[in-house]
């Protein structure tokens, strides 16, 4: 007997590949703080006065935020596949 398959469960499939693309996109985004961050703080130099103090709590502060953001995304994706969400 042919079964079509549930549009519902083609959206939750949608929704987690939606989902697993941003969390990945937000992976990249924290890597490249993260780098940035390394480049300011081997460009400070204390015995002239030079300091990113600002930037490089700013680029901390985005580190987190998309940090937070993923695991957002990564306890949704756990939700629908277990059913919990639709």
């Amino acid at each position: 007997m042919n079964n079509p398959r549930n549009p519902e469960d083609e959206s939750v499939s949608r929704e987690i590949e939606r989902l697993d693309t941003e969390m990945q996109e937000m992976k990249k985004q924290q890597e490249m703080c993260l780098q940035r961050k390394k480049q300011l703080m081997a460009a400070e130099d204390p015995a002239k006065g030079v300091f990113f103090s600002e930037e490089i709590h700013t680029m901390q502060m985005d580190y987190l935020r998309l940090e937070v953001e993923a695991e957002t995304r990564r306890r949704k994706i756990n939700r629908l596949r277990l059913g919990y969400e639709c």
